[in-house]
């Protein structure tokens, strides 16, 4: 019987991290900008099995998917929103607040970030523009609810030779089976997966616990 694997050829056999590609990986440009949105590589290194997306406005251009959950609630009379991790944001960052019970819908407006507590939370420049509940998504803005993500293939850096930041070409993977342990996305896991699964709705991602 025919299977979606069967459409795989030379150029897109599967790699130590995706079990089968079913849809020709395609280049995309890396905006300049973009860092390791969990902090465990060089800043300046984008490491293979990082979820991208076309950012807003962007002419085009990629970024890394950045997002957690909240680790406590925030009304809108406040500033601080817990998060349960904090190397995916910057300061300047505008984020936006995903309510929990329906993670596949459109994002909030929240607020610009103004500082950080590592590990903590996030303060807003103004009062929150959205109340947050413990548990629901907190992502940032320039690419939420992305509607052409792509895993990347192999470890990008957007620095060159005079460690300048530069767009740089990396190649996106739309098709392919892989493992949820093998990516390099928020940790918290749970409804951010729901979220990510939806964006990549080509992908098959198997579960740590399968096999």
């Amino acid at each position: 019987m025919a299977s979606q694997y069967d459409r795989v050829t030379e150029s897109d056999k599967p790699t130590e991290a995706f079990a089968g590609i079913w849809i020709p990986p395609e280049p995309i440009f890396i905006d300049a900008d973009s860092r390791d949105p969990l902090g465990t590589s060089p800043e300046e290194r984008i490491p293979a099995m990082t979820p991208m997306a076309e950012i807003s406005g962007g002419g085009g251009k990629y970024a890394p998917i950045r997002r957690t959950l909240a680790d406590g609630g925030c009304l809108t009379n406040a500033k601080v929103v817990p998060v349960t991790e904090t190397t995916m944001f910057a300061v300047g960052d505008v984020v936006r607040v995903v309510a929990q019970a329906d993670p596949t819908a459109a994002s909030d407006e929240l607020g610009t970030i103004d500082s950080i507590s590592d590990g903590v939370s996030i303060t807003l420049e103004a009062n929150a523009v959205t109340a947050v509940v413990s548990g629901d998504i907190i992502e940032v803005a320039e690419n939420a609810l992305a509607e052409r993500a792509v895993i990347l293939r192999e470890d990008v850096d957007v620095r060159n030779e005079e460690h300048t930041a530069v767009d740089t070409p990396g190649v996106g993977v739309i098709g392919a089976q892989l493992r949820e342990s093998a990516l390099n996305y928020c940790t918290a896991g749970g409804i951010c997966l729901t979220r990510l699964r939806y964006e990549l709705d080509q992908m098959d991602i198997v579960p740590a616990t399968v096999g």
